[in-house]
């Protein structure tokens, strides 16, 4: 067991999750806009997500989308247009914002669009493709189960990194709550990143 590829694995996750990317720009809004236990809980999605896709790597249904171009495509195509719906729904409810977050279902909601969020990005399971075999710490233990170790590990940080960027971003949020501006235009910074996502994907 190779004790410094891992340790390398570790810091690297821990630099490609912390980078401004589309996860962390979503959490960002997500507390600023929503709070931070809306954050949180749609971080633990967002991060539930990276287990399936670990999933598909091991059985191979991420080396079969990144074989056939015309799935690839689909999917970041479905991927596209539902970040423009969900931009959509903001803006249709943009009046109806403290009712929305009232809503009892609302934990639900926020971790299902986490979740939904990252199985819709097939860009994921393809990194996923790319990083993990360059980490391979043990010529003894199936490269399957090594895998599975690689994603748990990323997995972890990545809740980690996650929690503590909602809360961090929701101090920012109480700094600016009392913009009135900002209140009632908050709705346009989720529009935004959402927008950013789908054409992040769509890229």
């Amino acid at each position: 067991m190779h004790l410094d590829i891992l340790i390398t694995y570790v810091f690297s996750s821990f630099l490609l999750t912390i980078s401004p990317g589309p996860d962390i720009l979503y959490i960002i809004s997500q507390s600023i806009t929503r709070g931070k236990k809306t954050a949180i809980i749609t971080s633990f999605g967002l991060t539930t997500g990276l287990l399936f896709h670990t999933f598909f790597v091991i059985f191979g249904l991420s080396f079969f989308i990144k074989e056939n171009e015309n799935i690839f495509l689909f999917l970041k195509i479905i991927g596209f247009f539902y970040f423009l719906y969900l931009a959509l729904m903001v803006f249709i409810n943009r009046k109806n914002k403290i009712k929305l977050e009232l809503n009892k279902t609302k934990s639900f909601n926020s971790f299902k669009k986490g979740l939904l969020m990252n199985l819709i990005n097939p860009k994921v399971s393809i990194f996923f493709i790319a990083f993990f075999p360059g980490f391979v710490f043990n010529e003894n233990l199936n490269v399957e189960f090594q895998f599975l170790i690689l994603g748990l590990i990323f997995w972890f940080q990545a809740n980690l990194i996650f929690i503590a960027v909602s809360i961090f971003s929701n101090k920012i949020k109480n700094l600016i709550s009392s913009n009135n501006f900002f209140f009632r235009k908050k709705y346009i910074v989720e529009i935004c990143i959402y927008v950013f996502i789908g054409l992040w994907i769509l890229k």
